[in-house]
């Protein structure tokens, strides 16, 4: 059990997010992966996804170990509006901080598993694992990612409605069976016999939902000048769920009408992938190509371009999104 406490100043600074990005839910669909819950919401899912497992992906497996805590991934890659991003973070993370979270696996299991221990030292080693995670993402996350995407988005909108018609109270208490708000403390169960008591010191704490995520995570580090971090379940029930694993226009004849590049353009948008490099480092073309196809998409109001912190970024409109046959939300701009 966490309990969290709060003073008066945490309240004010209490925040929502839709999500953690791709990569971070990506990592979170590793434990449905692994578990039998929700087969009813997960069930289909879980057995496309495991029939593309094999060897290579034991990487996997050391992430998140059948008991016991998880090397913590998700927090040193960061959230990310795109994969990229927080894989560019985690390469970067100090020898310190990726040997802190393995001295605390290693606490809890024992030892660390040597295709974990590379991690330290060797930039060869992290680039190989993100890439063991980025070909699970592209294969079991990322074709239904415009529709986790939006599901998220719309969880964040309800809290934002719960919040504003009943207070902190009403939106504290409301998360999950698992969270109980008694003022002015947040019990959190964890499966933990020993209690975890925290302070927040003013700075507040953030609300995040996820799709795969099915019981609440308290992330928590003392030195985040941010405040803490709890990852809740989105509410999911059979029909939504069902909504997001229905797939779109078959890529064929997508390619028929836009052409082969821009359909995978399109659809790597509608999916998230906003930045013009990251596109053509994914499509394996040149970043002019990707920009004279992004002009010809955007003409056609398939999808839009802003400029964000100096990067050119793509969105996919209602339009682009019917023509793929999502009836999801365009992603909103950061």
């Amino acid at each position: 059990m966490h309990r969290i406490h709060f003073t008066s100043d945490d309240l004010a600074r209490i925040r929502v997010a839709p999500t953690l990005g791709p990569m971070a839910e990506t990592l979170f669909s590793l434990t449905m992966l692994r578990g039998r819950s929700g087969e009813a919401t997960f069930g289909a899912w879980r057995r496309r996804a495991r029939a593309g497992l094999d060897s290579r992906h034991a990487i996997l497996g050391a992430v998140l170990p059948s008991r016991g805590p998880s090397f913590d991934l998700v927090n040193l890659a960061g959230p990310g509006h795109e994969f990229a991003e927080s894989a560019e973070r985690f390469l970067s993370r100090s020898r310190h901080a990726v040997q802190a979270e393995l001295d605390y696996y290693a606490d809890h299991h024992g030892r660390v598993p040597a295709v974990l221990a590379g991690l330290v030292d060797s930039l060869a080693a992290r680039r190989e694992a993100l890439a063991t995670v980025e070909g699970y993402h592209r294969a079991a996350v990322a074709p239904h990612w415009a529709r986790i995407h939006s599901h998220l988005v719309a969880e964040r909108a309800r809290r934002g409605t719960i919040l504003l018609d009943h207070g902190v109270d009403g939106l504290l208490s409301s998360l999950h069976p698992d969270v109980r708000w008694a003022p002015p403390t947040l019990h959190v169960r964890n499966g933990d016999e020993r209690p975890a008591e925290l302070t927040l010191d003013g700075r507040g704490l953030l609300l995040v939902s996820s799709f795969f995520l099915r019981v609440p995570t308290v992330m928590y580090d003392p030195r985040r000048l941010t405040g803490g971090l709890l990852v809740y379940p989105a509410t999911l029930d059979a029909d939504q769920a069902a909504n997001v694993w229905t797939t779109g226009t078959p890529a064929n004849a997508l390619a028929d009408l836009l052409g082969r590049t821009r359909a995978a353009i399109l659809t790597a948008v509608a999916e998230g992938v906003t930045g013009t490099g990251v596109l053509a480092r994914s499509l394996d073309v040149s970043s002019a190509a990707v920009s004279q196809h992004t002009a010809v998409l955007r003409e056609a109001g398939l999808i839009t371009t802003r400029r964000h912190h100096g990067s050119v970024e793509h969105h996919p409109t209602r339009i682009g999104l019917t023509l793929l046959d999502r009836q999801d939300t365009p992603h909103p701009a950061p």
